[in-house]
C-alpha cells in the first residue's frame, strides 16, 4: 500500500502532533498520505438518516485511497466505518483512547504498523454489519451498525417490555432496562457489559442480550447471521405509553413508544479491517481484558 487517508479524533490529538508524526513517517517510507482531520458528524437523529457523514469534498479525495488510518478510539472507527457507505476501503485503528477493542494498534507501535502497511505485510478481515429499520414509523430511515443496536428505557426507575421475535417466531419478552442486538465485532462492547457472550469477529452471528432483566430466567441468545430479528416495544406496567430509545452504535438514536417495531438483519455490506502478522484476536482480547 502506498496511498493512505488519515482521520483523527481531534479531542484525542488536540495539537495534531501525533497525526503529523504519522504523516511524516508515511512520507519517509515512500508513501502518500491525505490528512482528513475530523470530518465526521456525531449523534444524529434517525430522521436525519445517514446522509453526508463524509462531505462531498472528502468523498472525492477518497477515490484513490488504499487504506484509512484512524487515530482515536473505537467510537471514531465506528463512525468512519458507517461513513464509508458502499466503499470497501480497509481500516486500521491506532488507539489514542482507553480500552480500544477495535483500535488494534497501540500508540507506541505506530511505526511498526505503518511499516507493515507500506510493505504489504497484513491480512484483511471482513466484518458483518447490521441493517436496522423501523417499519411503520413516520420519517424514519434504515441505518447500519457495526457494533450494536440497543433499546433502552428513557425514564428514571421505569421498566420497559421488549418482545423479541426471530424469523417471525416469538422468543420471549424481556422486562427490565431493555435489550440489545450485537454483531460479533460489537460483542466486546455493551453486549459484554450486559453479560452477553464474546464472539470471534469472523463469525456471522447476532447476539440478543437483555439489559438488567427483572428475571433470572432470561439469558442471551445467539442466532445465525441469516436470521431476521424483530423487537416490539410492549406496554409498560406503569404507563400505557412506553417511552424508550433505540441507539445505533451509540451514535444514532430514535425515540420509541408502545407498539413501535425495530427490524434487524445482516447488512449486505461488509467492513474491512486490517490485521497484522502474529496479531491473533485472542491475544488482543486477553491484553484488553487484563487492563
Amino acid at each position: 500500500m502506498k496511498k493512505f487517508a488519515i482521520i483523527t479524533n481531534s479531542s484525542k490529538d488536540k495539537d495534531l502532533l501525533f497525526s503529523k508524526k504519522v504523516e511524516a513517517l508515511i512520507s519517509s517510507l515512500g508513501g502518500e498520505s491525505l490528512f482528513l482531520g475530523d470530518p465526521l458528524i456525531r449523534a444524529v437523529s434517525i430522521s436525519d438518516g445517514e446522509k453526508a457523514v463524509f462531505g462531498e469534498s472528502v468523498e472525492r479525495k477518497l477515490e484513490d485511497c488504499e487504506c484509512i488510518i484512524v487515530l482515536g478510539g473505537d467510537g471514531t472507527i465506528i463512525e468512519t466505518a458507517r461513513a464509508l457507505g458502499d466503499r470497501t476501503i480497509p481500516l486500521v485503528g491506532i488507539n489514542l483512547g482507553t480500552l480500544g477493542f477495535l483500535s488494534c494498534i497501540e500508540k507506541n507501535r505506530m511505526e511498526y504498523a505503518v511499516k507493515e502497511l507500506i510493505e504489504d505485510r497484513f491480512t484483511i478481515e471482513d466484518r458483518m454489519m447490521l441493517k436496522i429499520s423501523f417499519p411503520g414509523m413516520k420519517d424514519s430511515n434504515s441505518c447500519f451498525a457495526l457494533n450494536d443496536v440497543t433499546i433502552t428505557r428513557s425514564g428514571l426507575s421505569r421498566i420497559i417490555q421488549t418482545d423479541v421475535y426471530v424469523n417471525g417466531d416469538a422468543v420471549g419478552s424481556y422486562f427490565g432496562d431493555g435489550c440489545l442486538v450485537s454483531t460479533p465485532t460489537g460483542s466486546t462492547g455493551y453486549n459484554l457489559s450486559a453479560g452477553g457472550p464474546i464472539v470471534t469477529p469472523e463469525a456471522k452471528l447476532m447476539c440478543i442480550s437483555p439489559i438488567c432483566p427483572h428475571s433470572l430466567n432470561h439469558r442471551s441468545i445467539v442466532v445465525s447471521g441469516d436470521d431476521k430479528i424483530r423487537i416490539v416495544i410492549g406496554e409498560s406496567k406503569k404507563s400505557p405509553d412506553t417511552e424508550s430509545f433505540a441507539t445505533i452504535d451509540g451514535q444514532i438514536f430514535v425515540k420509541l413508544n408502545r407498539g413501535d417495531i425495530i427490524d434487524i438483519e445482516q447488512a449486505e455490506k461488509k467492513i474491512k479491517f486490517i490485521r497484522f502478522p502474529g496479531q491473533s484476536y485472542f491475544k488482543v482480547l486477553k491484553t484488553k481484558l487484563e487492563r
